[in-house]
């Protein structure tokens, strides 16, 4: 996979609010996508990410993933936090989709260092957000931190299948995925998930160009009959079943 021809084919086809003809994925560009946090949520992620920055303490990461093995096993907390993919617009972008449409029920697949969760957490604190880390000190160490003052927040120390294979009693608003870095797991993780999820559940998948396996993972989801809505963000793609509208797919810029 050529990532520069990606990115230039994105550019090409992505479109602004003015070339959607999608009543939703309008709205969804128009509205959802120009949501500034408030002052004060601002000032909390900067803080918790000062804090990041400024951590060297080291962990042992037991890795169940494809993302950073070539990191090793010994890594320190700021190092985990430069290559956090929930930093900056996309952390920003979790917590545009929880202010919008805000879920009652919120699922995460890989906490890490919890940037995500704590965007996902100040887009709608009345959210119920279940987020699972498989590694065991990086859970430990996030538990730890700030989110344990959220009591809307349950933190999970479990692998995704084992959650996916135990029977669960709720059904999940907005389900996001980021943690394991392979295509074949990631449509293994989908079609596990269609029992807590809904007609109306969206899903949001991260690195869906992180290596050729993503990719093509992403291209059979978007002719999958399951989501009639798939809109590619380039890092990000955005997917929901949707059954009262025609399949389409979206290029749109972020």
């Amino acid at each position: 996979m050529n990532l520069i021809f990606e990115f230039i084919r994105y550019q090409w086809l992505a479109k602004n609010r003015h070339g959607i003809h999608s009543p939703f994925v309008y709205d969804l560009s128009d509205k959802c996508f120009k949501i500034k946090r408030e002052k004060a949520d601002e000032i909390l992620l900067q803080e918790y990410e000062s804090k990041l920055k400024s951590n060297n303490s080291k962990i042992h990461i037991q890795d169940f993933g494809a993302g950073s093995r070539k990191m090793g096993t010994e890594r320190l907390i700021n190092k985990i936090y430069k290559t956090s993919s929930s930093k900056g617009k996309f952390g920003k972008l979790l917590y545009q989709l929880n202010r919008h449409f805000e879920f009652n029920n919120v699922l995460e697949f890989g906490t890490s260092l919890g940037i995500g969760t704590l965007n996902l957490h100040l887009g709608n604190p009345s959210s119920k957000i279940t987020s699972l880390e498989a590694c065991p000190e990086t859970h430990h160490f996030t538990s730890s931190q700030l989110l344990n003052q959220f009591s809307n927040i349950k933190l999970i120390n479990q692998t995704f299948d084992k959650f996916l294979n135990a029977s669960q009693n709720q059904k999940f608003d907005f389900i996001f995925i980021d943690g394991h870095h392979d295509g074949n797991a990631l449509l293994n993780y989908l079609e596990k998930l269609k029992p807590i999820a809904h007609s109306e559940s969206i899903f949001l998948l991260d690195d869906i160009r992180w290596s050729q396996s993503m990719c093509d993972a992403w291209n059979n989801i978007k002719e999958d009959k399951s989501y009639n809505l798939t809109i590619d963000l380039f890092r990000m793609g955005l997917i929901s079943p949707r059954p009262q509208q025609q399949k389409e797919h979206f290029v749109v810029k972020y």
